[in-house]
């Protein structure tokens, strides 16, 4: 009888061998200011620059203030003031799940 091996992933079985340490240099966030009105969305984008195949997923935060007037983050980027938020700018935070020190930071003002 025969044998077969099957994977349902083509990276399944690779390897990567790298003699660089992984390490994230930087995260930036995009755009870095944008003006937002309430009721509305905007999807923000986390930029992280890595070496040595380091992870690049961030999470996401706002301030306490605006964390208490309702204003929301997805795990996706995607920022959400609420029509009753009580906020006049919201300070959004990335913040590098391989490397918590690497931080980088957007200022949306509220209109």
């Amino acid at each position: 009888h025969g044998q077969e091996v099957i994977s349902t992933s083509p990276f399944a079985n690779a390897c990567v061998f790298t003699s660089v340490a992984p390490a994230v240099s930087s995260v930036s966030v995009s755009p870095s200011t944008a003006t937002v009105t309430k009721g509305q969305s905007i999807e923000l984008t986390a930029t992280v620059e890595t070496v040595g195949f380091a992870n690049k997923a961030v999470a996401w935060t706002v301030d306490s203030t605006a964390e208490t007037a309702g204003v929301k983050i997805s795990e996706s980027g995607k920022l959400t003031i609420p029509a009753s938020a009580n906020v006049q700018t919201v300070t959004v935070t990335a913040t590098s799940i391989f490397d918590n020190t690497k931080t980088g930071t957007a200022t949306i003002t509220v209109a």
